[in-house]
């Protein structure tokens, strides 16, 4: 069944969510699990809106959400990432059909350098002590808006 209503308002709906995650990542190193959760309980609803919601959908939805949070839990298990930046990584895979949400990946690893970098020099710039601790959850938000609105931007393919 196809809701394109219900689609674009689920859309937004993951657009404010992504933006409340990257206020409070940045304000309290902190991403909310009611926000995570949010996101993660609306994607099977985005799902039937867009009309893919068979059983082998499901598995590969799942199946990518489930493996992003493995491989990312390996990260926070070194001290690379925090727990919230992994559940986050995961709910917003499950919005994502599998190649899109590689693409998503990428995405958030190129924005995640960039987010690196610019916490790193403004850490050096006011000479601050200790590591800078870095917002993960910024570039992993950015990256859902970017892959969730290239579907209205990138007429081309």
């Amino acid at each position: 069944m196809d809701q394109p209503i219900l689609a674009y308002a689920l859309l937004g709906g993951l657009a404010i969510g992504l933006l409340i995650s990257i206020y409070s990542d940045i304000k309290h190193r902190l991403i909310y699990n009611k926000v995570t959760a949010a996101i993660a309980l609306a994607a099977p609803i985005f799902w039937y809106a867009n009309g893919t919601f068979g059983w082998p959908q499901i598995g590969y939805y799942l199946a990518a959400g489930f493996l992003t949070f493995a491989l990312f839990a390996v990260f926070f298990r070194f001290g690379m990432m925090g727990g919230g930046d992994v559940k986050l990584f995961a709910a917003v895979v499950l919005w994502f059909p599998p190649l899109i949400a590689f693409r998503f990946i990428f995405h958030a690893s190129l924005l995640g350098a960039l987010v690196t970098i610019a916490f790193i020099v403004t850490h050096k710039i006011r000479k601050a002590p200790g590591q800078p601790r870095i917002p993960y959850g910024v570039a992993i938000s950015l990256a859902g808006l970017w892959n969730a609105g290239e579907h209205f931007f990138n007429h081309f393919g």
